[in-house]
């Protein structure tokens, strides 16, 4: 009789290991892949954490960056009624958050005839390029997103093909900074 119930509390601790436990571990370890700012996956040879003269030196001439005297700036480039440098084939415009002189934001729109058109095709063509499984990212609302420690990787294609990874501590540092200044 001993033995039965001993036995009845070892399947109980295990099922309940299974459906509590388990699940909070993996969800943990999806949320905790290892990435760092600096190995974080790269887009246009462009790393989060750069400063502005590391991305103009990573582009070349590709995009005339100017510099300002502000630690939170943004640049933008489009591509829309020139063509691109060849070392941005297929780019129809890029976005760069700066704070603190550091690159927090690369935000990328791809030419849609030159880049998967589906979500689905888009996340296969990343996951690829940064060796991470599709079934990594969460997919809601045409919009696919992977999160791995503090940086998070969009994609989605609502108007173009678009990519954007963001180191969010930074982005809740600036919000944070932001609206201290509102008060």
């Amino acid at each position: 009789m001993k033995n039965i119930c001993v036995k009845k509390l070892c399947v109980k601790s295990i099922v309940l290991f299974l459906f509590l436990i388990a699940p909070a571990a993996y969800a943990r370890a999806q949320n905790d892949c290892g990435w760092t700012r600096q190995s974080a996956p790269v887009f246009l040879n462009l790393r989060l954490g750069m400063t502005a003269v590391e991305v103009r030196n990573a582009l070349g001439n590709s995009l005339k960056i100017k510099f300002k005297t502000d630690d939170d700036y943004r640049f933008f480039q489009n591509f829309i009624e020139k063509a691109p440098p060849a070392d941005l084939k297929g780019v129809r415009a890029v976005y760069l958050r700066f704070y603190r002189k550091a690159l927090y934001q690369i935000e990328i729109f791809y030419d849609e005839n030159q880049y998967p058109q589906t979500l689905e095709n888009l996340i296969g063509a990343i996951s690829a390029q940064i060796d991470s499984p599709v079934s990594e990212f969460k997919v809601n609302n045409n919009r696919a997103e992977l999160k791995c420690g503090e940086t998070a990787l969009v994609a989605d294609v609502i108007l173009n093909p678009r990519v954007e990874l963001t180191d969010e501590a930074k982005r809740a540092e600036i919000e944070e900074s932001r609206a201290r200044e509102k008060n």
